[in-house]
């Protein structure tokens, strides 16, 4: 089974500007600033201190600190899910970058591949799929956390945060939408072999829920996989080894020699 995992570095490959730094430059962001939004008043310090801001793992730290009615806190945290929404929604307009490693990519993989696991909320991948004539890729591809063009994104932190407990809506767990993507039973019990391409995830923390139990299964012999893993860079090759050496019980020794990996540098 083929199964193709992307993540937001995808969608700044193909050129648009998706990132959480970008929303929060901009005037989605900033108008929630100027309307006294407690949550973006908080991830906009942050940002003047350290000039950018990681939102997911920001949450978790604003709940600890927040002192405000938890009415008050759920509010803000939907304008701000709402202004991330309304910004998506324009950017994902932007004409896509058919140059790009992203493009290369699902020109050279999309037409056998079985699922497309797709962790960003934009269309990006069915505008790539028109151009490339793909008829059918309604069928291979499924939203993890939802889309914008059916205004139900999941956004949020991770069940092992410590947060208030009080706000328990920051978690994405406790998304009415959260699990209608099959993506862990996939990766855990498909019972076939699994070819797999990630793109633009660093496979980072924040998803760990996802991946954390599959890359662990890999250490062992029997469970062979061949996996394609792309990363932005020699910075982005590290984190990411970093992160998969914890998932797999700090065993990456196995999880190289039982499986058939390639790294694939997308900034060269």
């Amino acid at each position: 089974m083929k199964i193709i995992i992307i993540g937001n570095g995808f969608d700044l490959s193909l050129g648009l500007k998706t990132s959480y730094k970008d929303f929060i430059q901009s005037n989605y962001f900033n108008l929630l600033v100027k309307n006294n939004n407690s949550l973006a008043l908080y991830l906009n310090e942050k940002k003047e201190i350290n000039n950018w801001v990681d939102i997911e793992k920001e949450l978790t730290e604003y709940s600890k600190q927040i002192q405000d009615d938890k009415s008050k806190v759920k509010n803000d945290f939907k304008e701000l899910k709402n202004a991330l929404m309304d910004y998506l929604k324009e950017s994902q307009e932007e004409e896509i970058n058919e140059n790009s490693k992203a493009f290369e990519m699902m020109k050279n993989e999309i037409k056998d591949t079985e699922i497309i696991y797709n962790f960003n909320y934009t269309n990006s991948v069915f505008k790539v799929a028109r151009i490339l004539e793909i008829s059918n890729i309604e069928f291979k591809h499924s939203y993890v956390h939802g889309s914008i063009e059916n205004k139900n994104i999941i956004f949020g932190i991770e069940d092992d945060a410590r947060i208030n407990d009080n706000h328990i809506f920051l978690k994405k767990s406790s998304n009415i939408n959260f699990a209608e993507s099959n993506i862990i039973r996939v990766l855990n019990n498909s019972g076939e072999k699994i070819n797999l391409v990630i793109f633009g995830h660093s496979l980072g923390i924040t998803d760990s829920s996802y991946f954390k139990n599959y890359f662990y299964s890999l250490t062992n012999q029997y469970n062979h996989s061949k996996l394609k893993l792309y990363h932005f860079g020699e910075e982005a090759y590290d984190d990411m080894m970093g992160t998969i050496d914890k998932y797999t019980g700090h065993n990456l020794t196995n999880f190289k020699h039982y499986n058939d990996l390639e790294f694939i540098d997308s900034s060269i």
